[in-house]
């Protein structure tokens, strides 16, 4: 933005003590706190990765690709495609330490319009329809748990119920980030001890020699490699969100040592897991049975374990789904934060409360949409057909780690990767979003490439490339919600935090060398 703006904005902005701000260089604006280390780094890509995916996507997996065996093969695969992915990301979030993720590299890489697409796209439509659908999920099953299901509650109980969890995850996140991780870890903990139960059913049946389902292997498999693109679009929804930490690099303790390792630890973890649950599902689960079935988990427990624990399983996913909208909030805010810090937003959801340091505006914006996908009965299938998007900037996001390394190749790297394994994942990204489409081609895919072009002319060209001033009423809006939520403008991230990061992992490598 011009620098005519930048003044006339500051003019309207209503100055945060300097004291009130812990270790800021920029007088009077707040800058967010380090409060998430290793552990919640862990928590935080696990526990947004594990929500409903593997309780819902199975029986799409099996259908899709026609046979038991060749449905493990395409987890596996897709929890690779993932860690492909996480390691080519660790080159990019240890050179760039900036909130965003996949915004901040782009732009570093492309300039300013990929990353305003990106943008556009995942904070109005992806990242707040997906808290929608989980929380949703988690409102369908808890009445699975509880002896409601009898009764006919209607739909709008449910949506009215999970707008209300919404509103509870908002309001954690609003008031600390500490407790939104630490809600994060509880939660990660206790879906990681529902799958441990869920594979222990399981494999106390193959044990007791039920293996004739498994035994079956790849009967019936579907070769075509157009079609199995689908396939591994229901497989790569469950592993969703393994680039989720690097929304948060800024509140993540020394991010070039953490960063990285939080998120090469809970890949793997979670493909561990998914196998294992995949595995117990086929033990007295037969192909037809999974494939006919919404709740998959709930069948195994209703085939092997007595009726009035039952309700454990149902209870599994709720811990599982509220986990994970926790964990989608806490970093889509973080996307919208930076993204409004750098000018692609509207300001005013880049301010962040002064006294508790949390982009309070951002997870109220952020809220106000997810409970607006709530509403209506069919939005899952716009987040599907708006799925391909996703895969375009994922594998552009990688590209630019091919990219940088020519256009940038004297830029300090903390790490770096092989290229073969960013080129390995390019060419895969290119071929989900190609895929789907030559074996189906279907109209919504054009109407979703629409909206996200759509944000050039309704957005970037008048608000950012002509710097068309806002009308003179959003000022005193922007006056009265920095009086009412207590918000101040953020300090920008510098390069003296990459800087300081970089010197606080040399200082561990040497005490280590010392220590040994």
């Amino acid at each position: 933005m011009g620098e005519d703006d930048k003044k006339s904005k500051e003019g309207m902005e209503i100055k945060a003590k300097p004291s009130s701000v812990e270790g800021d260089n920029e007088s009077g604006k707040v800058r967010l706190e380090r409060t998430v280390g290793l552990v919640s780094g862990i928590g935080l890509t696990m526990g947004t990765m594990i929500g409903s995916g593997i309780f819902a996507t199975a029986p799409g997996v099996v259908e899709l690709s026609g046979s038991i065996g060749l449905s493990l093969v395409i987890w596996l695969l897709c929890g690779l495609i993932a860690l492909f992915g996480a390691i080519s990301y660790c080159e990019l979030c240890t050179m760039i330490t900036k909130s965003g993720g996949d915004y901040q590299y782009l732009y570093e890489a492309f300039g300013p319009i990929p990353a305003f697409l990106f943008c556009w796209t995942a904070v109005v439509v992806l990242r707040p329809a997906t808290v929608a659908a989980i929380a949703l999920t988690f409102s369908t099953y808890l009445v699975k748990a509880f002896p409601l299901e009898d009764c006919d509650l209607g739909e709008w109980p449910l949506k009215l119920f999970a707008i209300a969890i919404i509103l509870l995850i908002a309001f954690i996140n609003v008031m600390s980030s500490a407790w939104a991780a630490k809600v994060q870890n509880f939660f990660t903990g206790a879906k990681l001890l529902a799958i441990v139960f869920i594979v222990i059913i399981g494999f106390v049946q193959i044990i007791s020699g039920k293996t004739e389902i498994l035994a079956t292997g790849f009967e019936g498999s579907v070769w075509n490699p157009l079609h199995l693109g689908l396939a591994f679009y229901q497989g790569l929804w469950a592993y969703d969100s393994w680039n989720t930490a690097t929304y948060i690099t800024e509140e993540i303790k020394n991010p070039q040592k953490n960063l990285p390792r939080a998120l090469l630890i809970a890949i793997p973890l979670v493909m561990v897991c998914y196998l294992l649950t995949n595995v117990a599902y086929f033990s007295v689960i037969t192909k037809a049975e999974i494939i006919n079935t919404g709740a998959v988990a709930i069948l195994l427990g209703e085939k092997t374990i007595p009726g009035y624990i039952v309700w454990v399983i149902p209870l599994a996913v709720c811990f599982s789904t509220f986990g994970a909208t926790n964990g989608c909030m806490f970093a889509a805010s973080r996307l919208t934060f930076a993204a409004a810090r750098e000018g692609h937003l509207m300001t005013l959801l880049s301010y962040c409360n002064v006294n508790r340091k949390t982009p309070s505006v951002a997870i109220l914006f952020l809220t106000a949409l997810s409970c607006l996908y709530v509403l209506p009965s069919d939005f899952s299938t716009l987040v599907n057909y708006f799925s391909f998007s996703a895969w375009i900037f994922y594998g552009l996001t990688v590209f630019s780690v091919i990219f940088m390394r020519f256009t940038q190749p004297d830029r300090h790297r903390p790490i770096k990767v092989p290229l073969v394994i960013p080129v390995v994942f390019v060419l895969i990204a290119a071929y989900l979003v190609v895929a789907p489409i030559l074996n189906e081609p279907e109209w919504p895919y054009l109407f979703a490439a629409i909206f996200i072009l759509a944000g050039l002319p309704v957005y970037y060209l008048p608000f950012i490339h002509f710097k068309l001033n806002q009308p003179k009423c959003l000022d005193k809006l922007i006056t009265f919600f920095q009086f009412v939520l207590n918000v101040s403008p953020p300090a920008q991230a510098s390069d003296d935090d990459t800087a300081t990061s970089a010197r606080a992992v040399q200082l561990d490598e040497k005490a280590a060398e010392a220590a040994a």
